[in-house]
């Protein structure tokens, strides 16, 4: 087995810093010890970001031109990709995922999105916007609208996705000019100096990319220092908060994407069998370990019956085990405490009156890991907890509802969360009227019950003259949250442009 080790990452030098203990990262698989890291605290970090500080204001990084920069996040994406078996092995062994999840997301659609950056920097961010010229008796004036970088950002990223999310930050923070340090979450730490070692071999600047493993100590120290212009987090609601508060002594620019309970509305023109296959990733994939996930599946309450019957002649080949084996479609929880966490809410939906229709237990046979058996609950009423607390487990909750498309979205939109969401119905015109009322940041309309088609045609359904362009995730669009699912957005250009300042020059 492949053991991994690292020190801190700070201003280009690898170092145990003034860390007095390490952090033991364990395989939620095996529940054995895979590698280690410092465990950092306030001094480091605090190293970290003067590092960064120093780079930003003296060093060539934010004074390089787009291009310029576009050349050393390209050998930096390309190092990943060169890496990518082995980043795979290791985002399997740190967090859990499934192989079929590290090569879409985890690791090759985090890689593609990387070079998608470096690709693209140039031109999708709209640096420079001149107004008109005017002349006045001694010269022409004029007036421009032109986009900086923000300067130094602290990025603070979650378990659930850590090399995906990492470069998420990472790369459209560096791309526009920033200097970026780093704090992985303390489960998840390996990927981040993975990162590192590709940074470094890539040639950035000492300081511009810095990692800091730690815990909370690390988180405030980076969202509390005056020397941070901006923090990038993605996690739960309640530290979003804590960010925010501790942040809002220095008035500090936030990227925040926060936790969800995203609904998938199905509507009545679809069979009940029909939703299955949509319905039930949002407690598979990933062991619902996605804020995006769709964990509450509104339903017709004339097909709820149908739909429980489907679910339990496909579960039995959803394999929950391994998620090294190829065949394991549900691995494991990260911890035993999330584990512990989802069992509580089990416990909760029980004793507040829904009914348990498919797992709701710990399964045979896996003594060693910390897995937990796909859960579907019916009986469901909205204002349960297990409907309006974000579970981060698989764990799925069907509401009935009566009252048409109404009252589905009105029931979707009844959470304080506003992340996700999706609608399936058998007309895409009527799919797309309820998803534009739903209060959420991203939303998917799918449309069943049509026929395929056998040939797309010249291009495979792509050109001509635009041609196929990159469809991995993250690589357009903008990803985000209403309401207290967060602040700001991800991806595409509008990512590359929130760790940008907009600035108003003039002269005359």
């Amino acid at each position: 087995m492949t053991s991994y080790t690292y020190d801190l990452y700070i201003d280009g030098e690898w170092t145990g810093g003034s860390a007095s203990g390490s952090i033991d990262v364990i395989n939620p698989a095996t529940e054995e010890s895979i590698g280690s890291v410092p465990e950092a605290g306030a001094k480091d970090a605090a190293a970290a970001v003067t590092a960064a500080r120093r780079a930003f204001d003296d060093g060539p990084w934010a004074w390089m031109s787009p291009a310029e920069r576009a050349k050393s996040m390209l050998r930096f994406a390309e190092i990943l990709d060169a890496r990518r078996d082995h980043l795979k092995e290791l985002v399997i062994a740190e967090a859990g995922s499934t192989g079929m999840l590290a090569d879409f997301v985890q690791v090759g659609g985090a890689i593609d999105f990387a070079r998608s950056v470096a690709e693209t920097v140039e031109h999708a961010v709209h640096w420079f916007e001149p107004g008109p010229p005017k002349a006045n008796p001694l010269t022409v004036a004029g007036t421009a609208l032109v986009r900086e970088p923000v300067g130094v950002v602290a990025a603070i990223t979650p378990f659930n996705f850590p090399f995906f999310l990492n470069i998420v930050k990472v790369f459209p923070a560096l791309a526009v000019g920033n200097t970026v340090v780093l704090k992985p979450h303390p489960w998840t730490p390996l990927d981040g100096m993975e990162l590192a070692l590709a940074a470094e071999e890539a040639g950035l600047p000492p300081g511009v990319f810095n990692v800091v493993s730690g815990g909370a100590e690390v988180g405030e120290e980076l969202s509390s220092s005056p020397m941070v212009d901006m923090v990038t987090f993605t996690g739960s609601t309640a530290t979003g908060r804590r960010i925010m508060e501790v942040a809002s002594t220095t008035v500090k620019k936030l990227q925040l994407e926060l936790g969800g309970k995203s609904a998938l509305v199905v509507l009545d023109d679809v069979a009940p069998d029909q939703a299955v296959n949509d319905a039930i990733q949002g407690c598979v994939i990933h062991a619902g370990q996605g804020c995006v996930l769709q964990s509450r599946v509104l339903m017709p309450e004339t097909h709820v019956d149908g739909f429980i019957e489907a679910v339990k002649a496909v579960m039995p080949f959803i394999k929950v085990g391994d998620p090294a084996e190829p065949d394991t479609v549900v691995g494991p929880l990260i911890r035993e405490q999330q584990r512990a966490r989802v069992e509580g809410y089990v416990t909760s939906g029980v004793e507040q009156g829904a009914e348990v229709a498919l797992g709701g237990k710990r399964p045979d046979g896996l003594d060693k890991g910390f897995f937990y058996e796909p859960t579907i609950f019916v009986n469901c009423r909205n204002d349960m907890r297990i409907c309006q607390e974000e579970i981060f487990g698989p764990v799925l909750t069907v509401i009935p509802y009566s009252g048409g498309d109404a009252e589905a979205v009105r029931i979707a939109n009844d959470t304080i969360y506003g992340l996700g969401g999706g609608v399936l119905s058998a007309n895409t015109g009527r799919g797309f009227n309820v998803a534009r009322q739903i209060r959420a940041g991203s939303v998917l309309v799918t449309t069943v019950g049509g026929s395929p088609v056998d040939d797309l045609g010249p291009g495979d359904g792509a050109g001509p003259g635009w041609g196929a362009w990159p469809d991995a995730i993250g690589v357009h669009g903008a990803f985000g949250g209403y309401k207290q699912s967060g602040i700001g957005r991800e991806w595409g250009h509008h990512g590359m442009e929130d760790f940008t300042e907009l600035k108003n020059l003039t002269w005359r």
